[in-house]
This record gives C-alpha cells, sequence and structure tokens, in this order.
C-alpha cells in the first residue's frame, strides 16, 4: 500500500493543483468584494462546511469529493469557470464563464470583462489588418513586376 493509499490527506499533483486554483479564485474575490465576505470561514460559513475543510482543500489535501463541489459551487456561482479549475494545462481556458452567472454580475464587473474582451479583439483586428496590408502589398508588388 502506498502513502496515498494509507493517508488519504496526502496532497497528489491533481488536488494541489485545483486546490491552489481554488485559493486563487477566493483570494481574486478578496479582492474584489473585500476580506470579510470572502475568507477561509465566510467560503465555509457559506458551504456549510468548516474553515478547516476549506483550508485543506486549497492545500490540496483530499477530503470528501462532495465539500470539494460544494466549494467549487460557491464559485462557479460567482462567474468563475470550473474547467480552468480542474483542467491539467489551463492556459488556454477562460478563468471566467460568459454565461448567465457572468450576466447577472455587478455591472463593474462585467464591464470589466466585456472592456478586457473588447481589448483583445482590438489587439486581433489590428493584427488582421496588418497581415491583410502585407498580402496586399505582395499581391500588387507581383503584378507589378509581372
Amino acid at each position: 500500500m502506498t502513502d496515498q493509499q494509507s493517508n488519504p490527506a496526502t496532497p497528489t499533483p491533481n488536488s494541489r493543483r485545483v486546490g491552489k486554483r481554488l485559493a486563487i479564485i477566493r483570494e481574486e474575490l478578496v479582492k474584489r468584494y473585500g476580506e470579510a465576505e470572502w475568507t477561509q470561514g465566510a467560503v465555509a460559513k457559506r458551504s456549510g462546511l468548516t474553515q478547516n475543510i476549506i483550508s485543506r482543500i486549497e492545500q490540496g489535501e483530499g477530503g470528501k469529493i462532495e465539500n470539494w463541489l460544494k466549494v467549487m459551487g460557491i464559485y462557479e456561482s460567482q462567474g468563475y469557470n470550473l474547467n480552468w479549475v480542474l483542467t491539467k494545462n489551463n492556459s488556454q481556458v477562460s478563468k471566467l464563464q460568459l454565461d448567465e452567472v457572468t450576466r447577472k454580475s455587478p455591472e463593474p464587473i462585467r464591464d470589466a470583462i466585456l472592456k478586457t474582451l473588447d481589448r483583445h479583439l482590438n489587439a486581433v483586428d489590428e493584427k488582421l489588418d496588418a497581415k491583410m496590408a502585407e498580402i496586399s502589398e505582395l499581391i500588387t508588388g507581383h503584378f507589378r513586376t509581372s
């Protein structure tokens, strides 16, 4: 029997990664709404768990799957994308979900999301325009020399 089998609280790479991401989300919520709303104790109260369980989850120390799901459900209700939490390589996964939850988010959050998306869209448009101009120059130059 391995240590992880004999001690289910031993963190695994997956549980550490997911726990760390849940802690990141909680810290973002602290910055957005204030410490009092999103301490480990406040998350515990919202979820019906204890502060110790929240701490252990954030450290990736295992526990009942139901407890993990309760915490993830709270963060999902705040507009976070659970695929970002669970996907091993999440660099291409949005941390926020753009669905009914996000649309119901307070205006400053929704506006910040939309401004960020708009900025990215403009950057893509600028790159596309530059590439199209390059192609146009190549085509025009080709026909001039023909």
